[in-house]
């Protein structure tokens, strides 16, 4: 999957450098929401190897000087 979507670093739900543990907590997230929000699993396209960030997708942004680019890496639906 390659699309790119901008988020404000300060809508994160969650970041971690372990993915499989960041995807723990995005399904327990998840759950807790009741399964009633579609969660998204990011990461730096400039520098894959740092952590990925865990985001609402309904917090989206158009992008601007107070975004920052994504690739996603996984969408908890």
């Amino acid at each position: 999957m390659e699309e790119t979507v901008f988020f404000n670093l300060g809508n994160a739900l969650a970041s971690n450098f372990d993915t499989k543990e960041l995807e723990r907590t995005a399904q327990i997230e998840h759950l807790k929401r009741n399964k009633k929000s579609r969660l998204v699993i990011v990461n730096d396209p400039d520098s894959p190897e740092k952590e990925h960030i865990l985001f609402d997708l309904s917090d989206q942004e158009e992008p601007s000087s107070s975004t920052t680019s994504f690739k996603v890496t996984k969408i908890i639906e």
